[in-house]
């Protein structure tokens, strides 16, 4: 008898034949990446990375090269921490959308009356933390009912139905409400203008050298920090995969035995809290809140655009979608160009054309196209990986 080599012994763990001191393929590479994305600490991480350099790159660097080519393309001080804040909207309303499978055109409800709340709540107490508290809490209880009845129905029906709610509180704000909310002419009667009771004034410098990094994007990068961490954990919990499931085929969640109607008006909810927040930060960084900014069926449109855009089905996907509508909205809209001159009004046009091209050559979104080009560099940088084993089980040759 001769002594078999060790390294032609093909292992047999669970019936894969595979042939050891073979080359990692690029699957393993991205199996790795994807058990990174779904730990807290590497997610919070680049997070806080990201948004350390962020206000730097969209007011500094953007603002230097629109100097050197005689464009107006840098975005101003606050225009940072605005994009936070619809970007906190979004994480949520993707939670229903990107991954329920629920389309809602009334989230503009919950937005509205959170920013409605902190105003009013601002008479009271004026501190910027309990007013987030505040609206995010009459945002959740609004959430309730609203998700009770509109869940009940599907697909146009459910949609509709939100979009009935929504406009139901517009019309309420303009009307029969404006004792309260002040009507057409707005709320702006906001006493908070700083942390810790005015001991951190909002628009005060956090770093001196940059004017980008004021105390109100520090608070808006903490409440985006903490959404994408709230984020993540119910993406990768087991409500999150629940989430998913209805998303992909309701009928089967429901023949394994589960509330197919408490799951999404779970859903339902958590996008709404998500909702309330962006809606009082939105208050705390404009100190101004009307119907129409706040409660029109308009807002709840742009969160949609915003959501798919980024990319459906990703958690920081909708947030590229908030920085490029916020961008054209607030910096493409003044820009001068030769032949065409301002853009002006027309910057829902320009935005038009840019979710119509991202939507026909990217139909995954922004984040989708980076997730495939990152794809292609790892399949290109692993040499392809070796032939896999057959399919069936057999042993490779």
């Amino acid at each position: 008898m001769t002594a078999e080599d060790p390294t032609d012994a093909a292992s047999t763990d669970g019936g894969t034949v595979t042939e050891s001191g073979s080359e990692p393929t690029a699957a393993a590479g991205g199996s790795r990446l994807s058990g990174l994305r779904e730990r807290d600490d590497f997610v919070v991480i680049v997070t806080a990375a990201a948004l350390v350099v962020f206000p730097f790159l969209l007011v500094d660097v953007l603002g230097a090269v629109g100097e050197v080519i005689g464009l107006s393309i840098g975005g101003y001080t606050g225009l940072a921490s605005l994009v936070l804040t619809y970007g906190i909207v979004v994480i949520g309303f993707n939670l229903l959308l990107g991954y329920t499978g629920l389309l809602s055109f009334g989230h503009a409800a919950f937005f509205g009356s959170a920013a409605y709340t902190a105003a009013l709540f601002s008479q009271v107490v004026a501190s910027p933390i309990l007013m987030v508290v505040a609206g995010t809490v009459v945002a959740t209880l609004l959430a309730w009912p609203i998700g009770f009845v509109s869940i009940r129905r599907s697909g146009v029906y459910f949609a509709v139905l939100t979009l009935t709610f929504g406009q139901a509180l517009y019309f309420y704000a303009l009307g029969p409400g404006a004792w309260l909310t002040n009507g057409d002419n707005g709320f702006s009667e906001v006493a908070a203008h700083g942390l810790f009771l005015g001991a951190l004034p909002l628009e005060a410098q956090l770093i001196p050298v940059f004017d980008s990094y004021t105390v109100m994007y520090g608070f808006a990068a903490v409440m985006m920090l903490l959404a994408v961490w709230v984020g993540n954990r119910v993406i990768n919990s087991p409500y999150g995969l629940i989430f998913e499931a209805l998303g992909e085929n309701e009928e089967r969640v429901e023949f394994v035995g589960l509330d197919v109607f408490r799951y999404k008006l779970m859903a339902f909810i958590i996008s709404a809290v998500f909702a309330g927040v962006g809606g009082s930060m939105f208050l705390i960084h404009e100190q101004y809140i009307h119907p129409t900014t706040g409660l029109y069926w308009i807002t709840s449109g742009d969160f949609v655009i915003m959501t798919v855009l980024g990319g459906t089905g990703s958690l920081v996907g909708p947030v590229l979608g908030a920085f490029v509508f916020e961008y054209v909205a607030n910096v493409v809209s003044g820009v001068s160009l030769p032949v065409i001159g301002s853009i002006g009004s027309l910057w829902r046009f320009v935005l038009g054309a840019v979710f119509v091209f991202i939507v026909w050559v990217f139909p995954r979104g922004i984040y989708g196209a980076f997730s495939d080009l990152a794809a292609m560099l790892s399949e290109r940088s692993g040499g392809g990986g070796e032939e896999p084993a057959a399919a069936d089980g057999g042993e490779r040759e």
